[in-house]
């Protein structure tokens, strides 16, 4: 801190660190990539180079690749007042169809945020969702990702 003084530098903390990658939908180990999920899943098939070689999990990414994944992390924005977290629910009508990862009150783009995994069937941009929020379903849509509007065009899903 006193090196940055001059620069009139402040702390910031993981509030701010999970904002501002939830809003470039960099995803987050623990919350929204964990060994439960897969690349494919996850929208980072980019980064998975299946003619480098053979690794560990290859051949089971090869397959869900040839058969299709049965779920997908998807970003949507809340068109309901709430602000999604971690855990809750997602809903098409009355039935479960996924679960939010992350989920935020994006201060560069002032709407509430968030990702989660949905049934793939479902996962289109522009499908309304619902969130459960404390026992209140409401209502979200689907968008495309980056959700901050600088970067738009730039995303990999």
């Amino acid at each position: 801190m006193e090196i940055g003084k001059e620069y009139d530098i402040k702390p910031v903390g993981l509030g701010a660190r999970d904002t501002l990658r939830l809003e470039m939908k960099y995803p987050l180990y623990g919350n929204d990539i964990s060994e439960k999920t897969t690349p494919l899943e996850a929208g980072l098939s980019w980064a998975t180079k299946f003619d480098k070689g053979n690794f560990m999990g290859r051949e089971s990414l090869l397959k869900q690749k040839e058969n299709g994944i049965k779920r997908k992390l998807i970003g949507f924005e809340m068109t309901d007042k709430g602000i999604p977290r971690s855990h809750y629910s997602i809903f098409k009508g009355a039935e479960q169809v996924g679960e939010v990862t992350s989920g935020t009150m994006s201060p560069s783009i002032n709407k509430a945020i968030g990702v989660g995994y949905v049934k793939t069937e479902i996962s289109d941009v522009g499908n309304e969702i619902e969130i459960d929020i404390r026992g209140s379903h409401q209502k979200a849509k689907i968008v495309s990702t980056p959700f901050y509007p600088a970067h738009k065009g730039y995303g990999r899903d």
